[in-house]
C-alpha cells in the first residue's frame, strides 16, 4: 500500500474504506471510526453494504459495488450511511481502484464526505419552494414575478386564468405582454420608481389598472409589487386579481340608480316608454326595443312603440325597425318571455333566429343590418299585468349577454313597468277626466240639439202656422220631426247607458244560436237603400256554409249598424262596401271592407275609443258607435280590429263563437261554446 493511502488512512477526514473485491472492509481510517461509532475491529472483514447501508438499500448498494469492480460505475455517489447508534448521515462518495496484473480489480478505495448538514439545508430549501410553489400555484390571484429587466420569471396558475396564456408561452418575455400598448412605457417608469424606494411593497394608486388578455380584452384589475433580492438579483412579484365582475356590478348599480331617479321625473305615457329605451342603451344595450299591449287595443296584440340604437348614425334604422308590423302567424321573439314570464336569454343569435323571428322579408333584412350578436327578451310586468315586452339587443361592439346580464335585465324590466303602469294609470285618469267632460258636452250639446228641434215644433203647432194651405200636411211634419229628434235623443241616451253598462261588465245579453248567413242578408236588406242613395256598392262577400253563430243577434246587428253606417259615411260616391265572413277555426271572423279614404296609423290605436272620431269637426254622432261595437264583441268572448291603408279603404273584423252542433238519433241541437258568456265580467 503506497504513502498516499497511509496518509488518508491516518487523516481525520475526509472517510476512507479499503474493501477487498467482496466488498469485505479491509482498513478504514479514523474519521470513520468516529463518524460511524464503530471500532475498526467491529468492522474488519464485514462486508460495507451489509453493516453501513441502510436495509432497505443494501441489495442497491451491493450491485453498485459489482458495477464498481465492472468499470461501470459513476466516479461519485451520494447516499445514506447508517451509524451505530442508528443515525442516518448522507455521505458523498468517491472510489479508486488497484488491479492485479492480469488487470482484475484487487482492491476498492472509497473516499467519502459527510454531506448532511448540507443535504438538510437542501431538502429544507425544496420543502420551502414546493410551499411556496403550491401557495402561488393555487392561488386564485395571478401572481406574476418580473427580474430587473422585467422579464416574467414566475407566472402561476392564477395568472393562466386571468390572462388566457399559458405559463410556458410568457415565461423569459418582457411583461409588456400582459399590458396594454399606451401604458407600457408608464409601466416601466413605475417599475424603475419603485425599485429606487426604500419600501418593499406598495399597492397601485392609479384610478384604474388595465390588464391585457391574449385574446386582445382589457380588463380592469387590482394590484400590489413586493421587491426581494434572491442571490444578488432583484425581483418583482406582482399580485393581481381581475375586478372586472366588481366594476360591472357597480355599473349595474349606478345604471340603476340613474334609471330610477330619471323615470320619476315624468309622468307622460310616450316619454316614459323613450325614456326607459334611451336610457338602456346608455349603458347596457346597443339596441333597446320596446312592445307595449295598448289600452284596450284590439289592433295588434302588441304594438311595437319605441327603437333606439346606441350609435346615432343607426337612427334611420331604429326609425324603420319601429315601424314593423307583427304577423300574428309568426312567431314573436319576445313569445317565449311573455308566455313564461321570465327573461329569456340568447348568448349566440344565428342566421335561423333571423329568419325565424323576421315578420317579414324586409323586416330580415332589418335585422340583418342590426346585426345581432345576443339578446335578453324581459316581460314588463306590473301589480301582475302584463304591459309588454323588451327586447334588449348587442352586437360586436360590446361583449355578449352572459347569465349575470339577466339580473340586470330584471331589475331594469321592474322599474320600467313599475314607471310605465304609473304613466298609464296616470293617462287613464286623465282621460276618465275628458270622458266625463265629453259625456257632459254630449249632454249639453248633442242631446240638446234634438231637444231643441222637438221643442221648436212643438212651438209651431201651438202656435199655429198662419196663412197654411195644409194645416193637416203641417202636423204631420211637425210630428214627423218631434218623433225623429225623441228617436235620436232616445239613440244617444241608449249609448250612452250602453258605455256605462260595458264599463260595469253588465251588458244585458240573449245569446243564441244564429245564423251567420241571415245576419249578413239582414244588413244588406237594411244598409241597401242608404248604400244606393249615396251611389256606394253594397257586396255580400261571404264563404259557402258558413256555421251558426252563438249571439244575441240584435247586439250583433248593432255592431254591423255601426260598421256598415260608417262605412257609407265615409266612402265616397262610387265606391263600394263589402260585408262577408269566413270560419276561423272555432269563430266566425266577420268584416266591412270598404273602399273610403281610410285611417292613418297614427289614428289607429284610438278608432275603438269613446268620443274619438275620425274629424273632429264632425257632430253627425257622438263617436260612441265603434267603442259600443267593441264593447259588444267583447262580451260574446270575440275579437275586434281594424286594419286600414290611407287613402285605399278601411276593412274592420270581428270574431264571433260558433254554436256548438250536437247530435243524436232524434234531435240535432246547439249549444253555447264554453267560452261564451251572457254578460262581460
Amino acid at each position: 500500500m503506497n504513502e498516499l493511502y497511509i496518509g488518508l488512512l491516518r487523516a481525520s477526514s475526509p472517510l476512507v474504506m479499503v474493501l477487498d473485491r467482496d466488498g469485505r472492509i479491509l482498513l478504514w481510517n479514523h474519521a470513520c471510526s468516529i463518524l460511524s461509532g464503530y471500532s475498526f475491529d467491529e468492522v474488519r472483514n464485514r462486508e460495507a453494504w451489509a453493516l453501513l447501508a441502510p436495509r432497505e438499500n443494501a441489495d442497491e448498494t451491493k450491485k453498485a459495488f459489482h458495477r464498481v469492480l465492472r468499470g461501470e460505475s459513476p466516479p461519485r455517489v451520494d447516499g445514506y450511511m447508517v451509524t451505530k447508534s442508528g443515525e442516518r448521515r448522507w455521505i458523498g462518495w468517491s472510489h479508486e481502484v488497484t488491479t492485479g496484473e492480469d488487470g482484475s480489480v484487487e482492491l476498492v478505495v472509497v473516499i467519502g464526505t459527510d454531506r448532511t448538514d448540507a443535504k438538510q439545508a437542501e431538502d429544507a430549501l425544496r420543502v420551502s419552494e414546493a410551499k411556496f410553489a403550491g401557495i402561488v400555484g393555487v392561488a386564485a390571484d395571478a401572481i406574476i414575478s418580473i427580474d430587473e429587466k422585467q422579464n416574467i420569471v414566475i407566472y402561476n396558475e392564477g395568472a393562466e386564468r386571468t390572462f388566457g396564456w399559458r405559463a410556458d408561452e410568457v415565461l423569459g418575455r418582457s411583461v409588456d405582454v400582459l399590458i396594454p400598448a399606451r401604458f407600457r412605457k408608464e409601466h416601466h417608469k413605475h417599475v424603475e420608481k419603485f425599485a429606487e424606494e426604500s419600501q418593499k411593497a406598495r399597492r397601485a394608486h392609479r384610478p384604474e389598472i388595465l390588464g391585457l388578455r391574449k385574446n386582445g380584452e382589457e380588463f380592469p384589475c387590482d394590484a400590489a409589487i413586493s421587491k426581494v433580492h434572491v442571490d444578488g438579483v432583484r425581483l418583482y412579484t406582482v399580485v393581481l386579481r381581475d375586478i372586472t365582475e366588481q366594476r360591472r356590478r357597480e355599473r349595474d348599480q349606478q345604471f340603476l340608480a340613474d334609471l330610477g331617479a330619471a323615470l320619476g321625473t315624468s309622468l307622460d305615457y310616450a316619454e316614459t316608454v323613450g325614456m326607459v329605451a334611451e336610457l338602456s342603451v346608455q349603458y347596457f344595450a346597443d339596441c333597446c326595443i320596446i312592445d307595449v299591449r295598448e289600452d284596450d287595443s284590439d289592433v295588434r296584440p302588441y304594438r311595437r312603440w319605441k327603437v333606439v340604437h346606441a350609435d346615432p348614425t343607426k337612427a334611420a334604422l331604429a326609425k324603420a325597425l319601429e315601424q314593423v308590423k307583427f304577423d300574428r302567424k309568426r312567431p314573436y321573439v319576445a313569445g317565449s318571455a311573455l308566455e313564461t314570464r321570465t327573461p329569456v336569454l340568447v348568448t349566440d343569435v344565428t342566421e335561423e333566429h333571423l329568419r325565424q323571428f323576421a315578420q317579414n322579408e324586409d323586416h330580415e333584412r332589418l335585422l340583418r343590418e342590426l346585426a345581432p350578436t345576443s339578446y335578453i327578451a324581459v316581460p314588463l310586468v306590473a301589480h301582475g299585468d302584463q304591459l309588454g315586452a323588451m327586447i334588449l339587443v348587442r352586437t360586436a361592439t360590446k361583449r355578449g349577454y352572459d347569465a349575470a346580464d339577466i339580473r340586470v335585465a330584471e331589475a331594469l324590466a321592474y322599474r320600467a313597468a313599475h314607471s310605465i303602469e304609473s304613466a298609464k294609470l296616470y293617462r287613464r285618469a286623465r282621460r276618465a277626466t275628458e270622458a266625463r267632460d265629453d259625456i257632459l258636452r254630449v249632454v249639453a250639446h248633442d242631446l240638446r240639439n234634438p231637444l231643441n228641434a222637438a221643442a221648436l215644433a212643438a212651438e209651431l203647432l201651438l202656435r199655429g202656422e198662419p196663412g197654411v194651405d195644409d194645416p193637416v200636411a203641417l202636423r204631420q211634419n211637425i210630428g214627423t220631426t218631434v218623433i225623429r229628434s225623441i228617436a235620436r235623443a232616445n239613440r244617444l241616451i241608449e249609448d250612452l247607458m250602453d258605455v256605462s253598462r260595458i264599463r260595469a261588465g253588465q251588458l244585458p245579453m240573449e245569446p243564441a244560436p244564429t245564423s251567420s248567413q241571415e245576419l249578413i242578408e239582414e244588413v244588406l236588406d237594411t244598409f241597401g237603400p242608404m248604400a244606393t242613395a249615396a251611389r256606394i256598392s253594397l257586396l255580400a262577400d261571404a264563404e259557402n256554409g258558413l256555421p251558426p253563430v252563438f249571439a244575441d243577434r240584435v247586439r250583433i246587428f248593432q255592431v254591423f249598424s255601426n260598421l256598415v253606417g260608417n262605412a257609407i259615411k265615409f266612402t265616397p260616391g262610387g265606391g263600394s262596401i263589402r260585408v262577408g265572413g269566413c270560419r276561423k277555426g272555432d269563430y266566425v271572423r266577420f268584416w266591412v271592407a270598404d273602399t273610403g279614404r281610410g285611417i292613418s296609423q297614427e289614428d289607429l290605436p284610438r278608432v275603438f275609443e269613446q268620443f274619438w272620431q275620425a274629424r273632429r269637426g264632425d257632430r253627425s254622432s257622438a263617436g260612441l258607435g265603434l267603442s259600443i261595437a267593441k264593447g259588444i264583441v267583447q262580451a260574446h268572448r270575440g275579437s275586434i280590429w281594424v286594419e286600414s291603408t290611407l287613402g285605399a279603404g278601411s276593412t274592420f273584423s270581428f270574431t264571433i263563437p260558433c254554436a256548438v252542433v250536437e247530435r243524436d238519433e232524434s234531435v240535432e241541437s246547439f249549444r253555447a261554446p264554453r267560452a261564451a258568456a251572457h254578460t262581460t265580467s
